[in-house]
């Protein structure tokens, strides 16, 4: 697979963050810190590199710079590298490299993003107890204004070394570099149902020409999704999801995360009139009745659709989708943005999930009621974690997973298997 083009611009910033190799600390007291941040400054001094932020925690760094030279930051990024693996492998008796392959990167939106990327990477100094050190750029606390959404925008732009800005903004740099990022294929993909999805009905492919004069309202209720039984589950949103309903695997060969509603009848996380029984609810509902649809000549361009017989669409009330002059307005960029994170957070769920999955440590259930002749199934073709088989996994594997996060997502999902009761005793409630 070829490498993804990195990009840098004169005068554009770029948000870049290193980690170190298999997730371990790389650095381990004050000396080390100290010694990375006399090699930052130094470097970014000979090459004329702005920092406008930076936070350096154990097993990585990140900041946002920007030069008036485009080579300049690649080049920035090798001595750095280079400068603190010499001092490493010297201070600890070692060889070879510290970093994990190749530094993410990505371009920031100035005039719309970059305050928003500064308050980001405050964020995770604060996060740290950072703040005030020589390991962040932040020399007091304050109240980041920035919400989940925009922090799950940014840290997915820089994982997959997109864009952090606007649809305007990312055709400018397509203009200037001639790279396309999420590019159209020129032509229109045929309209086509979302497999597997109930709640859409008849989708689109949102069009200016089409759908000039189409306005949407608030979503009064989530009726649309009275017929799923499950729904998709993102890593970010897995605790929320998980205080109220079990999450469980998919039993497929690259699995995806679902959340049980219904126990072979209606969709219990909701009541008659199409109210979420819990305070929070889920993205896939949220983003509704939009979508992106991959198009059918390449899987790897999408397209935003919308189910055109949505509850909440009309042309006499609501708020535009695109204006007088045929542009996007802003509600529907945020909601081309909502759904870039969407995706973006969806193939980091599955990348986890498949983690888990190659381990070994999953196990197929049903959940039924009765034995014998009087069995009844009522839910089946899913997987969860056996906690022998985790704790069967050597000391190496664990260790990393504790790092990495994914251990922690473990934890929710067994936590969340107690909520199957829940449902059972739902399913009682409503048919008394």
């Amino acid at each position: 697979m070829s490498r993804k083009t990195r990009v840098a611009l004169p005068n554009i910033p770029v948000h870049i963050s290193k980690i170190g190799i298999n997730q371990d600390n790389v650095f381990h007291d004050i000396e080390d810190y100290e010694t990375f941040y006399n090699f930052m400054k130094s470097t970014s001094q000979k090459l004329e590199i702005k920092i406008y932020a930076y936070v350096i925690l154990k097993d990585s760094f990140e900041f946002i710079v920007s030069s008036s030279v485009e080579e300049n930051i690649s080049k920035f990024m090798q001595i750095l590298g280079r400068q603190y693996v010499l001092h490493y492998n010297k201070k600890y008796n070692r060889t070879g490299t510290i970093w994990e392959g190749r530094y993410k990167s990505s371009l920031v939106e100035k005039e719309t993003f970059l305050s928003k990327v500064i308050s980001y990477i405050d964020y995770i100094s604060i996060k740290n107890n950072l703040v005030n050190s020589v390991c962040s750029s932040l020399k007091e606390i304050y109240d980041v204004k920035l919400n989940l959404n925009e922090i799950e925008f940014i840290h997915n732009s820089l994982n997959s070394n997109s864009i952090t800005g606007s649809s305007k903004f990312i055709q400018t740099i397509k203009n200037t570099t001639g790279i396309c990022f999420f590019e159209k294929k020129r032509g229109r993909p045929k309209n086509k149902q979302i497999k597997g999805d109930k709640m859409y009905k008849k989708i689109e492919l949102l069009s200016k020409e089409k759908h000039s004069n189409l306005k949407i309202k608030p979503l009064e209720n989530l009726l649309f999704a009275k017929e799923n039984p499950s729904f998709p589950v993102l890593i970010s949103e897995s605790e929320n999801v998980a205080a109220t309903l079990p999450i469980v695997f998919s039993a497929e060969e690259n699995p995806s995360l679902f959340a049980i509603t219904s126990l072979g009848s209606e969709n219990l996380a909701m009541n008659s009139e199409g109210k979420w029984l819990s305070s929070y609810v889920p993205a896939v509902y949220r983003k509704y009745p939009f979508a992106y649809a991959n198009i059918k000549d390449n899987p790897e361009q999408k397209a935003v659709v919308i189910d055109i017989e949505a509850q909440n669409l009309s042309e006499t009330e609501g708020e535009a989708l695109f204006d007088e002059q045929s542009n996007q307005t802003e509600l529907l960029k945020n909601t081309i943005q909502f759904l870039t994170s969407y995706e973006q957070e969806a193939m980091r769920t599955k990348s986890l999930a498949k983690i888990i999955l190659d381990s070994g440590i999953l196990e197929d259930r049903e959940l039924s009621i009765g034995e014998g002749e009087t069995k009844q199934v009522l839910v089946k073709g899913f997987k969860v974690v056996s906690v022998e088989k985790l704790n069967a996994l050597d000391d190496a594997t664990l260790a990393s997973w504790v790092r990495n996060g994914v251990i922690s997502f473990i934890n929710i999902h067994l936590k969340s298997l107690n909520n199957l009761q829940n449902l059972m005793n739902l399913l009682y409630q409503r048919n008394n």
